[in-house]
């Protein structure tokens, strides 16, 4: 069962998690895992502002 912020809650925690580390932490396995995470959204989520933010978040 969706609900309607579960697409928010994920961008609420990876980016708390991402944002919190220093910058040598953010590569290899740390920059993974939210990767993964970006990869395991339906495309017809990606057009949602969270996803796009995640994207632009780990882009950067």
């Amino acid at each position: 069962m969706r609900c309607d912020s579960d697409t928010e809650v994920a961008r609420q925690r990876t980016f708390a998690v991402v944002g919190a580390l220093p910058d040598a932490y953010r590569g290899g396995l740390m920059h993974q895992r939210p990767m993964s995470l970006f990869h395991s959204i339906p495309a017809q989520h990606h057009r949602e502002s969270a996803v796009r933010e995640l994207r632009d978040v780990l882009a950067g």
